[in-house]
């Protein structure tokens, strides 16, 4: 039996994944993330000359005003994927990863090897920053589409969530802590029975 042309065609909802990076291009964490890299980058970069540091920083700054929002937007989208640990992968993991290698091909083709010392750093921050920017997502923040909010809505939000997301690693080691510590109390009273 041949496929008709009719069904070789993507339908709508197939359509709409795949166009989903452009639809929900996110302007609101290409704008953030394109000040909070150039920060980052002048201090990173505070010893080599002024010229090669400000070429350095209006190359960064392009790349992540044009790519940051269409890379954040597929984070956005595997919110959809139905495991949470493969979403999570998908968003922490290999987006920000794809997008690191991106621009460090970019930065070694314009700039040559002397950004070498952005390597680990720029690693480290690429992967808090996407841990970070999980947990915005999931918490409904710096979303754009259907499910957004406003950016005066999602900056009063911002406080808040970067301190739970801070503290959240104290409280599950306080939460470890609480349970071994009872977990002890309860296996002591065998061990002195032995």
């Amino acid at each position: 039996m041949g496929r008709t042309s009719r069904d070789r065609e993507p339908s709508a909802g197939r359509m709409a994944e795949l166009l989903y990076p452009l639809t929900h291009w996110n302007w609101k964490v290409s704008m953030l993330t394109a000040v909070l890299r150039g920060c980052a980058c002048i201090l990173a970069l505070r010893h080599m000359e002024v010229r090669a540091r400000d070429h350095f920083g209006m190359v960064e700054a392009a790349y992540v005003l044009l790519t940051c929002g269409f890379f954040s937007a597929l984070q956005q989208q595997s919110l959809k994927i139905g495991r949470e640990a493969l979403a999570w992968l998908a968003c922490v993991v290999v987006v920000p990863l794809t997008s690191l290698g991106c621009d460090a091909a970019l930065h070694l083709w314009l700039d040559g090897r002397q950004t070498r010392q952005l390597g680990v750093a720029g690693l480290i921050f690429t992967i808090l920053s996407a841990t970070l920017h999980w947990h915005m997502i999931r918490n409904g923040a710096l979303l754009v589409g259907e499910e957004s909010h406003s950016l005066a809505t999602d900056l009063k939000r911002i406080p808040r969530l970067v301190g739970v997301y801070f503290a959240a690693p104290v409280l599950w080691v306080g939460k470890w802590a609480t349970t071994e510590a009872r977990r002890n109390e309860a296996l002591a009273p065998m061990a002195a029975s032995d």
